[in-house]
């Protein structure tokens, strides 16, 4: 059965200590005898000796019985109670007898017991149901019961039905108990298994917790007292894209905060280990979130100054017939882009990157004065229909 370690190191049993029942070969200790008082009368030089009460249960039915008599049978014989054959009694006929002492007689019955459906006899010396289960083996707290234990046994019999309470199983660490209870939470499971947790014994489920069939309780052993400590919780930073600034610029939106949090833990018995558990942890400060916001905008690459003949030519009016004047567009049979409906490889050849119609319209409007100058003012070739408006 386990044991509880004691403060000191030592071991204790942990089982709840309970008060005895009473037995029918087991008496309750028979006090001294009374000392007998002798009173000498005048002339007549007679004893008489000091009468005594004893409490009589016989079947059940309590007495107290008045007696001059020094023994049990005395005590019988002043009740009037005549012991059948198989009849029991304790103490013992002859055995002595004081004031406040108990006598216990009991009458053979005859008891029934249906139990999961298995139906036996058995003859049984008891006044109540639960003496009945005892002297036959069965522990009335592991048993589902159609009347309760203090039912009375009458003399013709009695017939009971019984179900085995569900099995539980308690582990005191690496200890295993089963046990079987109709309690209905933790605290009488454990209490079925004879386990009585110390204080800080860490208990799971807890012992308030419902008691459910072939559940399992758990028990780690505590090894001293619970400690709390002050922990940091380290704040974390994000970060998020930021398209208004240069790309690969960082910019700090907010700085990081450390929190604080209260952790209560135990040293436990764990898997015959000695280990840390965990019982709470409680925040004191939050901590706070940082934010730095990266760039993701792109510069514009430097374009070349276009010549001067090339600045001057009415480019707006090239682009309204080109494109309409959008700087998106793009033809609807494919290839071309933008406000003067660049190809991909034209616009590459003058340092455009990309899609020209993402690019802006004064970057494309540059690398269009570029590509003019680059093929020598041949505006035909590359604008033929709509090149002579350069010169409206």
């Amino acid at each position: 059965m386990p044991r509880k370690p004691g403060k000191n190191g030592t071991a204790h049993r942990s089982r709840r200590r309970r008060r005895p029942r009473a037995s029918l070969l087991r008496p309750a200790p028979v006090m001294a005898a009374a000392v007998a008082v002798v009173l000498v009368t005048a002339g007549a030089g007679t004893a008489l000796a000091m009468d005594k009460t004893v409490v009589l249960d016989a079947n059940g039915e309590q007495s107290r019985v008045r007696t001059f008599g020094d023994s049990v049978q005395d005590v019988l014989d002043t009740a009037g109670v005549e012991l059948g054959e198989h009849d029991v009694v304790a103490p013992s006929p002859d055995t002595a007898v004081g004031a406040g002492d108990h006598v216990v007689v009991r009458s053979p019955r005859e008891i029934t017991v249906d139990l999961d459906g298995h139906q036996t006899s058995h003859r049984v010396h008891a006044a109540t149901l639960g003496e009945a289960l005892q002297q036959i083996g069965l522990d009335p707290q592991g048993l589902e019961l159609s009347v309760g234990h203090d039912a009375p046994v009458p003399p013709d019999g009695l017939t009971v039905s019984a179900r085995r309470a569900p099995r539980m199983v308690v582990m005191y660490d690496t200890q295993r108990s089963e046990t079987r209870t109709t309690g209905t939470n933790v605290a009488d499971v454990l209490d079925a298994a004879g386990i009585e947790p110390g204080e800080h014994d860490v208990v799971t489920p807890e012992p308030d917790q419902p008691a459910e069939p072939d559940m399992v309780v758990r028990v780690l052993p505590a090894l001293g007292e619970p400690r709390t400590e002050e922990v940091v919780i380290e704040a974390v930073t994000v970060e998020r894209e930021n398209p208004d600034l240069p790309e690969g610029e960082r910019e700090v939106v907010t700085e990081p905060e450390d929190g604080l949090k209260e952790v209560t833990t135990l040293r436990v018995l764990r898997h015959g280990e000695e280990t840390d558990h965990e019982l709470s942890e409680e925040v004191v400060t939050e901590p706070v979130e940082g934010l730095v916001e990266i760039g993701t905008k792109v510069e514009e690459e430097p374009v070349d100054p276009a010549s001067a003949e090339a600045g001057s030519l009415n480019w707006s009016g090239l682009a309204q017939c080109e494109s309409g004047g959008d700087p998106s567009a793009v033809n609807s049979a494919g290839g071309y882009y933008g406000l003067y409906q660049f190809s991909t490889s034209t616009w590459a050849s003058v340092g455009g990157s990309g899609l020209p119609s993402e690019a802006s319209p004064a970057e494309q409007t540059q690398r269009a004065q570029r590509l003019y100058d680059s093929v020598g003012g041949n505006w035909q070739s590359q604008w033929p229909h709509c090149g002579v408006r350069l010169f409206d």
